[in-house]
């Protein structure tokens, strides 16, 4: 339910909320002061993308979306998802548009031809021009597309459009494929380098070490200082370099129906329900389309098909009987049992379609009006009829179903009611064998039934659900509420004091960047995400009463993380036990190294240090972990640094301290055939190639990304 749609007849006192909201809104551009750049969404190196530019993008790719889902609007996701894509598009574009350049890269006439219409089509032609059924490409296809490309976009505006981004997608992949390829043919492994790797895969060492564990020392024996925490901070601060975020907390006024408003419903509904019992049958679903929140459908269910509630009562019923009213979830439903059927739950059925202009999903090479379909559908009948063996040959040869091309017009089994009405209908109430003509919103089908199976008993059902909307009253009442402790709570510790004396519950939402487009439970949240990074909210403030769709939302700006190093009460709660382990490290290693003595050897040490010795056998420096310890790099690192027959220093490492004695290396295989090593690092390097040149370019390209100032 849209809270717009609210407005319709609200007070005197919305009315004026509203005017003063309007007047706002004219005001705010001549009362607010101008920011840097308004108008451009961004910054790509010397690039600037002004917001009309992006816009512009924007629409044209709308009209693209539309065209090819059906669907005349979007949703606010879907719209902040395009732009997104196309801002990373932009940027894309934009940074190895620079490489291309200056590298002389191009993808010239001819070379773009033979991409759509050469031997080794792109594969973005492949999949544009393949049998939706099996998949395989027509070159035919494309000639003749292009050949009346100027027709189609007569007959479907925006398909030249199509056309020309689709070429715009292979030249940029085309280039983008040269430009990898460039640097994979660039790469060079000396021989130096394959030994290194060589030896460090296959070089193996026999110690024996022991280890203290941190985790023997409780944590509550360790007490940290100030300037502990800040030694370790200052240490590893840059570790922790993080990207702009924000925390909120945030509490939500769900926006119900009150005790009145389901007393009126329930009232209505008993009206509806009386009145459905005077219909007649040809009225039912004229009647069922004029109350209910769905339409009218004809399909039989089976047992389990149906909502829960009606369908443990239904099937006990017999035809005519009324059901209701019952009430689940905010909804009323009321419905009258109109037939019973054992009907097949899997239907099998071969089809010839012959499709004409303006007909449903009709292809643009069907140039055939409606009455001469009709025609040619007749004579066609009149031969399949008389000679049913004809019916694959003339499938493949006429039908406008690509399912005919391989298949000949076979279309597998089906459920029950996943046909469009009429054509379903024809395979229910045809017998094997049969042919039909059935007309259907996508043109005239000649069906042959083949197949019927796992017959069950179904029923027809009209249904009547209304959802129970809060009344006006309602939504002023619970805006009231949410008003009312936005403003009497105006910081953080008054948030945080009223949630607890309302006993209200409050959530949470964490590191929310600047072009999140989600918070949990919430819908379409980017206002309160605006409000949070606006130039004017502090940590601490407290938001005005966010509408988004059925809820009421009053936030608090709990954090705020700006780009580069975060301060050092920002992730104090990480740090702590860091900064407990090294303090623990530097008690056992103290503790070690008061037990040694001169020529001491690994078991004597652990004797004193009452350790138990474990060995290690064939271990190399690539193995990263020491088992039952987890990874330790830089302990392993250390080993192979070691002599055979010494003894080392106490080492830290990530989970103990550990003490190490080799006993032995074992050299790899002597080898002077390194060819084997190469390919497996180069391509190691080939596979991360694209990844890692466009972050690295990424990183060194100054972007200023405007967007929330605008969306």
């Amino acid at each position: 339910m849209a809270i717009i749609g609210k407005i319709r007849s609200y007070g005197t006192i919305i009315i004026i909320v509203i005017g003063l909201a309007l007047a706002s809104f004219v005001l705010g551009d001549f009362l607010k002061p101008r920011q840097k750049n308004i108008n451009n969404i961004g910054e790509i190196g010397s690039k600037k993308i002004t917001y009309r530019d992006f816009e512009l993008k924007v629409e044209d790719q709308m009209e693209l979306v539309k065209q090819q889902t059906g669907n005349e609007n979007l949703t606010g996701t879907q719209l902040f998802q395009l732009r997104d894509e196309i801002w990373k598009n932009m940027t894309r574009d934009i940074i190895l548009g620079k490489e291309y350049d200056e590298l002389g890269l191009v993808v010239s006439t001819e070379e773009l031809w033979d991409l759509v219409q050469g031997t080794y089509p792109h594969q973005y032609i492949l999949q544009n021009f393949a049998d939706p059924q099996t998949g395989q490409f027509n070159a035919a296809q494309v000639r003749t597309f292009l050949q009346n490309l100027d027709q189609y976009e007569q007959q479907k505006p925006g398909t030249k459009a199509q056309w020309q981004n689709l070429e715009e997608s292979i030249k940029s992949d085309q280039l983008y494929n040269k430009y990898l390829n460039l640097i994979k043919n660039s790469y060079y492994i000396p021989k130096a380098l394959a030994q290194k790797e060589y030896e460090q895969r296959n070089k193996k060492a026999v110690i024996h070490f022991f280890a203290e564990k941190y985790s023997n020392i409780a944590d509550n024996t360790i007490t940290l200082t100030t300037e502990d925490l800040q030694k370790y901070y200052d240490a590893h601060k840059h570790e922790y370099e993080q990207e702009e975020s924000r925390d909120i907390e945030y509490v939500v006024y769900d926006i119900v129906p009150s005790e009145t408003d389901l007393k009126n419903a329930q009232e209505n509904i008993n009206q509806i329900f009386a009145d459905f019992g005077k219909q007649v049958s040809s009225d039912i679903p004229n009647f069922v389309n004029r109350y209910s929140d769905d339409k009218y459908d004809s399909l039989y269910y089976k047992k389990g098909a149906l909502p829960a509630n009606l369908d443990t009562i239904v099937f006990s019923k017999k035809v005519g009987d009324f059901i209701g009213p019952l009430f689940n979830d905010y909804t009323y439903t009321v419905a009258k049992v109109l037939d019973f059927q054992n009907r097949p739950d899997s239907l099998r059925a071969s089809h010839i379609l012959i499709s004409f202009q303006g007909a449903l999903r009709a292809v643009e090479t069907v140039t055939r009006t409606k009455d001469q379909a009709k025609k040619t559908v007749d004579s066609l009948l009149l031969v399949v009829k008389k000679n049913p063996k004809m019916f694959d040959t003339i499938a493949k040869a006429t039908s406008d179903d690509p399912t005919a091309k391989e298949k000949l017009g076979d279309l597998d089994w089906f459920a029950d009611g996943q046909m469009i009405g009429p054509f379903n209908e024809a395979c229910i109430k045809g017998k094997e064998g049969d042919i039909q003509l059935v007309e259907t919103d996508f043109g005239y089908h000649i069906i042959k039934v083949t197949g019927k199976k796992k017959f069950e008993n179904k029923v027809r059902v009209a249904i009547i659900s209304k959802e129970i909307e809060p009344s006006n009253e309602t939504y002023q009442t619970i805006y009231a509420e949410a008003s009312t402790f936005a403003g009497e709570n105006t910081t953080y510790e008054q948030f945080e004091k009223s949630v607890v004396n309302k006993k209200l519950n409050k959530r949470l939402a964490e590191y929310i960047t600047p072009m999140s487009n989600t918070i949990s439970g919430l819908d379409s949240p980017r206002e309160i995400i605006r409000w949070a990074y606006n130039k004017d909210s502090k940590k601490g403030d407290v938001s005005k009463v966010f509408d988004l769709e059925g809820k009421y939302i009053v936030a608090c700006l709990k954090e705020i993380r700006e780009k580069g190093v975060p301060t050092l009460e920002q992730i104090k709660t990480q740090l702590e036990p860091l900064a407990k382990r090294e303090k623990k490290a530097e008690t056992i290693i103290k503790k070690i190294n008061a037990l040694k003595t001169p020529g001491i050897t690994i078991d004597q040490l652990a004797l004193k240090a009452n350790a138990t010795i474990d060995t290690l056998d064939m271990i190399s420096f690539s193995s990263y972990s020491l088992p039952g310890y987890g990874q330790e790099p830089e302990v392993l690192g250390k080993l192979f640094t070691m002599k055979k027959g010494t003894l080392s220093e106490p080492l830290q490492g990530k989970t103990a301290v550990f003490v190490i004695a080799v006993q032995d290396f074992i050299e790899p295989t002597v080898t002077t055939d390194y060819s084997s090593v190469k390919e497996q690092i180069l391509s190691n390097y080939k596979s991360r190639v694209g990844y890692d040149i466009y972050t690295t370019l990424e990183k060194n390209t100054k972007i200023t990304d405007n967007r929330i100032l605008f969306f």
